[in-house]
């Protein structure tokens, strides 16, 4: 079980971001300062993949393409709190 507790704004502007989607998934981006080409990328929190990368903050246009579903809310991280539950 995870309980989310988050505050919703309406489009990505920062890494750390959460993308939740009308199917309630739920994702993040990150940012590999390592990485010089595509250093932004879109992560799967269900799965903890990376679903896309990016070379600047992608849009909530580019988000719903690569994600396949339509954003219902993006959640600043720093108003967010995940507790992960075991079953």
């Amino acid at each position: 079980m995870m309980d989310v507790n988050i505050n919703p704004k309406r489009q990505v502007s920062q890494v750390g971001d959460m993308v939740s989607t009308e199917n309630d998934h739920l994702y993040v981006i990150v940012k590999d300062e390592d990485e010089r080409a595509f250093p932004y990328h879109l992560v799967c929190l269900r799965t903890f993949t990376v679903i896309q990368s990016y070379d600047e903050l992608p849009t909530d246009d580019e988000l719903e393409e690569d994600i396949g579903e339509t954003i219902s809310a993006v959640f600043s991280h720093h108003d967010a709190n995940i507790t992960l539950n075991e079953r």
